[in-house]
């Protein structure tokens, strides 16, 4: 027996036989994945933990569903709940090697779990070497009654609708994260900007309880897709057909997933697509999220930058609020604090906006029946997800929840030129403070103190009206 012999079994699949690594819980189909598509640093399917414990709860329900209508063996099917259940408590990164991009329609993440789960079971029920796939083979048995389209599709919904819960948690602290400084803050002034120059002024809390409702509004429009993502297209195989699957195990597929999520802790309330060629043709919910989020990593995006402009200084720059220092700005300069965690929110929302943009091509892409790019939908989608997510929670917890408002330097901002000017125009109208702006030509204490004479003077009639 040679070395190379005790390293690798060789497997027979419907192209040859082919070199497989000897401990290896996976088969051929991942191997040639694995040659074919190398890392080189990328993702792979163990990264995605979302998604691969979606599909073991779907390969769980499928053995059941499978059992009960009789056509799984009852000690298969015990065999390989008991296989998934040891799985899902604590899943084997090295099983699941394949990258996430692998050529179309998540075949080979679909093989790659049928196979361990398959090798698994055999040998802790069956006492059977791995690649024997007696009695259970990866295909007659794991994916019995549904196929990588529909399987991996649903999979995908439940990932992506666990991972957008998360995500909508933070939104929204930080949305009452803005309320409560806005409360906090309230009544100080600040000078509100158009294009960048002077304008009115306002109280800090109109701006924060603005940018918060904005959230707020996008939240609730992420939060209805989220909830469609509930229809799956489970039971409709591999174009829509819901005759290439038994008809019991399509009526029970359904309701014993739902069973699994809710006893693992998640919700259930899967529905059927209304059409199930038309969640074939194109993955619309998931496109529709992922828009959303751009939109929502863009205005997450400004409102980073407008922290990290009002904090700009502390001499030369706006230096209206006054960031948490969390790190040394300069290797060189001493004492400069950068504004690095909005800077963390701005970096996440561009590299999600990114992603959003590969998401949206695969729309274009889906063509005749089956779009099989959702590799790229999820895989994006949940990477998308996690790093919003993570910008999100640093920027509450290490820069909104500890900023502070310059008083001084608001009030003083203010009552500067233009909004005196304003203010000289409510009490005196357009003509009258714009004859006082001709004739002070920029002289800030000028302006201010026509603006208290009339004050002072609309004070006085008012006193004489109540007598």
């Amino acid at each position: 027996m040679t070395e190379n012999s005790c390293q690798f079994r060789i497997e027979t699949d419907s192209l040859g036989p082919f070199n497989v690594p000897a401990n290896a819980a996976f088969g051929s189909q991942t191997q040639r994945a694995v040659a074919l598509y190398p890392l080189a640093g990328a993702r792979q399917f163990s990264d995605y933990p979302k998604l691969l414990i979606a599909m073991l709860q779907i390969k769980k329900a499928a053995a059941q569903t499978n059992v009960e209508i009789g056509v799984l063996k009852p000690d298969v099917g015990a065999a390989l709940v008991q296989t998934i259940d040891a799985a899902l408590k604590a899943p084997n990164a090295a099983d699941f090697p394949v990258h996430a991009l692998h050529g179309g329609g998540g075949i080979s993440f679909n093989m790659n779990l049928n196979e361990v789960l398959a090798n698994l079971a055999n040998r802790s029920s069956f006492d059977t070497d791995y690649g024997t796939y007696a009695p259970i083979h990866p295909n007659d048995h794991v994916n019995l009654n549904h196929a990588t389209s529909d399987c991996f599709s649903t999979a995908c919904h439940i990932a992506v609708r666990q991972a957008a819960g998360d995500f909508l948690h933070q939104v929204n602290g930080l949305s009452q994260d803005l309320r409560q400084l806005g409360t906090q803050w309230s009544p100080l002034r600040k000078l509100a900007r158009t294009c960048l120059q002077d304008a009115v002024d306002i109280e800090f809390e109109d701006y924060l309880c603005g940018v918060a409702s904005g959230l707020d509004s996008q939240l609730a429009r992420i939060s209805e897709v989220v909830k469609a993502l509930n229809a799956v297209n489970l039971g409709g195989n591999v174009i829509g057909r819901q005759g290439d699957c038994d008809p019991a195990f399509y009526d029970q597929i359904l309701p014993t997933l739902n069973a699994e999520l809710v006893q693992s802790g998640m919700p259930g309330e899967l529905t059927r697509a209304p059409n199930l060629f038309a969640a074939s043709q194109a993955h619309d919910t998931l496109l529709t999220l992922a828009a959303l989020l751009d939109q929502m990593a863009r205005s997450l995006m400004k409102f980073a930058k407008d922290l990290r402009l009002m904090a700009s200084g502390p001499h030369g720059g706006l230096s209206e609020i006054t960031l948490p220092a969390m790190q040394p700005g300069s290797s060189a300069i001493p004492g400069k604090i950068n504004p690095t965690v909005p800077e963390f929110m701005v970096q996440s929302a561009m590299a999600a906006c990114g992603r959003a943009a590969a998401i949206s091509m695969t729309q274009d892409h889906g063509e005749l029946d089956y779009n099989p790019w959702q590799s790229v939908v999820v895989t994006e989608l949940l990477d998308m997800i996690a790093i919003l997510t993570s910008g999100v929670s640093s920027l509450r917890v290490h820069c909104v929840q500890g900023m502070q408002p310059n008083a001084a330097r608001n009030t003083d901002n203010a009552t500067s030129l233009l909004p005196s000017l304003i203010r000289l125009k409510q009490l005196k109208g357009y003509s009258f403070a714009a004859d006082v702006a001709k004739q002070a030509q920029g002289d800030l204490d000028a302006v201010r103190r026509t603006v208290l004479a009339a004050e002072a003077a609309l004070s006085t009639s008012a006193i004489r009206l109540c007598d």
